[in-house]
């Protein structure tokens, strides 16, 4: 599983699982800065309401 993976996942699906969310937390900290955008678009997807969290 990547990031890259997940998030286009995310965005193709709308929906984001709680595994993947897990991933992304327990690995945050060594994500580059290029990963760290891809997690703060993410954020500002799920934020607006573009991805659920759930089950695909």
């Amino acid at each position: 599983m990547s990031l890259v993976e997940i998030y286009l996942d995310a965005v193709t699906h709308q929906v984001i699982t709680h595994e993947e969310l897990a991933y992304l937390a327990g690995h945050q900290d060594r994500f580059d800065r290029t990963e760290l955008k891809l997690t703060a678009r993410l954020e500002h997807l799920i934020g607006a309401g573009s991805i659920s969290v759930g089950a695909r």
